[in-house]
């Protein structure tokens, strides 16, 4: 009997323990990045927290770029281009995030794949009386980039009108383009704004978003 009312009053004790721990209820936000629109882009970011302290945030960036004219804020010209990438972050607050801002910084990575056509000049040969000549001609030639990116950025988050957000953010990058053969692209390598850049570079941004609170 005594046995019984042990094993019952343990019972009882977890499920009130249980019932007073604050269960865990993640908050998200959903934001466009507007200035993707100058790179013939669009980017959204989803972003959630890993922790019930709000401090420690993951955040996935699915990004799409679309160009049919050629018009482009590169030093390289294009008949078209078209391109896809995912970028992943981890943001972390430096103190609990108010109802009003927080200051944080982030870092992470992703990968992007561009497919670029243009017309070349492309060598060929040719025969006449058996004899073979070489020759050029101009052709549309696809061009193929995959570029791996690092970030490390600090920023602030500001509620505008709750629940709306405003988020601001600067820091530094690499990145890192390749071929097709996983070589490193020569093409379209002229200044950041290329698709096919490599080096450091500025990374600065705001986003524009909705906080879908507890």
């Amino acid at each position: 009997m005594k046995l019984i009312l042990v094993i019952l009053v343990l019972l009882t004790s977890t499920i009130v323990f249980a019932q007073d721990e604050k269960p865990f209820q993640r908050e998200k936000i959903l934001s466009i990045v507007p200035q993707y629109v100058f790179q013939n882009g669009f980017r959204v970011d989803y972003e959630f927290t890993l922790q019930n302290n709000r401090k420690s945030w993951l955040q996935f960036s699915p990004e799409l770029f679309i160009s049919t004219d050629g018009n482009n804020m590169t030093n390289a010209n294009y008949k078209s281009m078209r391109g896809i990438g995912l970028e992943i972050h981890h943001k972390y607050f430096m103190r609990e995030p108010s109802e009003r801002y927080g200051y944080y910084f982030a870092y992470g990575g992703g990968l992007q794949f561009f497919g670029i056509k243009n017309d070349q000049s492309v060598q060929y040969t040719y025969s006449e009386y058996d004899t073979n000549y070489i020759s050029y001609r101009t052709e549309e030639v696809n061009t193929t980039i995959n570029r791996v990116l690092l970030n490390f950025v600090v920023g602030k988050q500001i509620t505008w009108h709750k629940p709306f957000i405003v988020d601001y953010y600067l820091g530094v990058g690499f990145r890192y383009s390749m071929d097709k053969n996983l070589e490193l692209m020569e093409m379209y390598n002229q200044s950041w704004f290329d698709n096919g850049y490599s080096g450091s570079l500025l990374v600065a941004g705001l986003k524009l978003g909705f906080n879908f609170e507890k």
